[in-house]
């Protein structure tokens, strides 16, 4: 009777060829996790000053105290920063007040530190210096008055504790819920289109893992930047 022989070597050298390809992939992207967190530390710091920008160019009563003054909304008048910390898939978002260095229309010498009291609402003593009283104007009515002033909540009802909220907010709800979600930062990751982009010639090559490397890392490099509010 006739026999066969039937040599799976081919078969065997694409088998591991995929392996490769595939471990190429994922230890490629591994290595870019640090990078990815970077990527979506920047977006949300990008996308929370868009976000105030916005909110407080229609709610200045809320916001006017963490922008010089006159120029709520302004992006290059804004009284906070926001600042990074990565560790590997790990970032840490912090915020601070930065001093204000222009001066209101009813003073004479900038309001340093505008955007942290009147957040936390710290009272503000007023006093004559060189004059023998103070002068003041209310509704176009004139004042004098000696002694000092006592302002309770120097940015009015609506600031007090205003940053901390739509902070939290934003980092708590909006960025996941909404521009993430615009800007379709999480079905980038979902899409296996990028895997499969190299995976024939691959497959076919004697270099299998390099190229899964170079494909992972492409990949990681075309993350979304954000473009929600252009």
């Amino acid at each position: 009777m006739p026999t066969a022989k039937i040599n799976a070597k081919k078969a065997m050298k694409i088998l591991n060829n995929v392996v490769q390809y595939s471990d190429g992939f994922i230890k490629e992207t591994k290595a870019q996790e640090a990078r990815v967190t970077a990527r979506l530390a920047n977006l949300s710091i990008d996308g929370f000053y868009d976000y105030m920008d916005q909110l407080a160019r229609v709610n200045p009563g809320m916001l006017h105290h963490v922008y010089e003054w006159g120029r709520v909304g302004d992006p290059g008048s804004r009284l906070f920063e926001l600042k990074k910390q990565i560790s590997k898939n790990n970032a840490v978002i912090t915020s601070e007040f930065l001093t204000s260095e222009t001066i209101s229309s009813t003073s004479n010498e900038p309001f340093y530190e505008k955007a942290k009291i009147m957040e936390e609402g710290i009272s503000v003593v007023v006093q004559e210096v060189e004059a023998q009283a103070l002068f003041f104007e209310i509704d176009g009515v004139e004042y004098f008055r000696t002694g000092p002033i006592v302002i309770e909540n120097p940015g009015g009802s609506e600031v007090r504790g205003s940053f901390v909220e739509q902070f939290e907010e934003f980092y708590n709800t909006y960025l996941d819920d909404v521009y993430l979600k615009a800007i379709r930062f999480y079905q980038y990751f979902m899409d296996a289109k990028p895997y499969e982009r190299n995976f024939n010639s691959a497959v076919k090559s004697g270099n299998a893992n390099m190229i899964g490397r170079k494909t992972a890392l492409s990949w990681i490099e075309n993350m979304p930047v954000g473009d929600l509010y252009e």
